[in-house]
């Protein structure tokens, strides 16, 4: 997971942890309510090509930054 999205995750869940405590969602419980949530928009052929328009764009993304060292 790239650093950018868990770094995202993490602030959803901090105050989660706060109000609920043990009770939170972790981080893995986003993520499994997320893919459920893709996998059911997938299903809906309205949905599927919107998706896939933007699977293909991250994945073009993805590729132009490989390889390529973030200097700090």
């Amino acid at each position: 997971m790239p650093d950018d999205l868990y770094e995202t995750l993490r602030k959803i869940r901090l105050p989660l942890e706060q109000q609920y405590q043990s009770a939170a969602p972790t981080t893995q419980d986003m993520v499994n309510v997320a893919l459920k949530r893709f996998i059911r928009d997938w299903e809906e052929l309205d949905k599927q090509s919107e998706l896939l328009d933007e699977l293909l764009e991250h994945r073009k993304k993805s590729r132009k930054r490989m390889g390529r060292r973030e200097i700090s």
